[in-house]
């Protein structure tokens, strides 16, 4: 008992908390040139780090794909890729910074995402400007692809993906909903990428990812459902959606200490009104960066959580951190401080957010920059 009462005192140690999520532990990996002499200066201690704007410069080694390859995608299907691979079409919103984070920005010739929308994605990884934006599974054109030497399409649904499979287009399914299934999507990622530096961040992300969830659970395993709040996440304000069951953000909330508000709901994006919303009376709203803006008068407002100031607009960086993508590591360390602050009052998240974007997007934040990035803001220049 003593022993177990010993790894338990030792996992939910604020130094282990650092530790695993602080630059110590997040010197990046392969960068060259500025990029690796700032984050060489920034892990030298408080105050000490450079702040500047820091180079989006994919990584000069250990870069180089390895093709012919099968991956098998989140479907269960396995797809054939050649070095045509090299270029990319990335259909999925969420998905394109995991492509970013595993050092296949420049490679990304066709994207989902748009500047206007996802101005932080652009910042990090400036090169996306050169692809062609703003195209949705649901609308691209195949011909427009192939035309374009497309090798490699990554989509969220394997619907789409055998659709486009039958034209010709090597396609994988990289939908999750779940952690454990982020991290297999980012595995398989890796593979479809084929670079020795792509399966380097996925190792370190799923270890990281995996040591934050084991504090987490560490902390609030215990915790009757009494103590823990009945949380309402708002994906958009007009027309009122929600998201329920069955989804990532009801897994954020859970592994952070909460308890899903809308649990009889299931899915992203459900219509609800506000009669419901008021009936449910959450403890707390997370409203997401993108929702819109909500009117001073709205009746929302007249909730306990937003009287009680519980209730807080979602951080946004390169990616909304309560959606799909890799920031949900971030999320969760929001998330926690939030839903139970006295647990995880030693969460340093300010630093840990410069920590990862150091590592995962080798990019120096400035203090204004992560400042932005907690409010939802965009970046204060293009």
């Amino acid at each position: 008992m003593r022993s177990f009462m010993l790894r338990c005192r030792l996992l939910c140690s604020s130094s282990l908390m650092l530790s695993l999520l602080g630059v110590g532990l997040a010197a990046p990996l392969a960068v060259s040139g500025q990029a690796a002499a700032q984050a060489a200066h920034s892990a030298e201690g408080p105050g000490a780090h450079v702040v500047a704007q820091a180079v989006a410069t994919m990584p000069a080694v250990n870069n180089i794909p390895v093709y012919p390859r099968t991956v098998t995608d989140m479907s269960g299907t396995s797809v054939a890729l050649d070095k045509s691979a090299h270029n990319i079409a990335d259909l999925w919103f969420a998905h394109n910074e995991i492509t970013v984070m595993l050092g296949g920005a420049e490679r990304i010739k066709v994207s989902a995402d748009k500047p206007a929308d996802l101005p932080w994605l652009f910042k990090v990884a400036p090169m996306l400007r050169s692809a062609e934006t703003g195209i949705h599974p649901e609308s691209v054109n195949p011909e427009d692809l192939l035309n374009r030497h497309i090798g490699l399409v990554f989509v969220p649904t394997h619907a789409k993906a055998e659709e486009l499979r039958k034209t010709g287009l090597p396609t994988l399914d990289a939908h999750y909903t779940t952690l454990p299934q982020m991290l297999t999507s980012v595995d398989m990622t890796a593979d479809a990428l084929a670079t020795p530096y792509a399966h380097e961040i996925a190792s370190v992300y799923r270890q990281k990812l995996e040591a934050l969830q084991q504090i987490l659970h560490a902390r609030t395993a215990a915790l009757p459902a009494s103590a823990r709040p009945r949380v309402l996440h708002i994906a958009r304000l007009n027309p009122l959606q929600i998201d329920g069951t069955d989804t990532l953000i009801d897994a954020w909330i859970q592994a952070a200490g909460g308890r899903n508000a809308a649990a009889e709901v299931s899915g992203n994006h459900r219509p609800v009104t506000f009669e419901q919303i008021a009936a449910w009376n959450p403890d707390m709203i997370v409203i997401g960066a993108n929702a819109g803006t909500l009117a001073a008068d709205a009746p929302l407002r007249t909730l306990a959580a937003f009287q009680n100031g519980k209730a807080w607009t979602n951080p946004q960086g390169v990616f909304p951190w309560d959606r799909y993508g890799c920031e949900v590591l971030l999320q969760l360390e929001w998330a926690a401080q939030h839903f139970q602050p006295e647990i995880f009052k030693d969460i340093d998240l300010r630093r840990d957010l410069k920590a990862f974007y150091t590592q995962f997007f080798r990019y120096t934040l400035t203090d204004d920059d992560v400042t932005r990035i907690l409010a939802g803001q965009p970046p204060a220049t293009p």
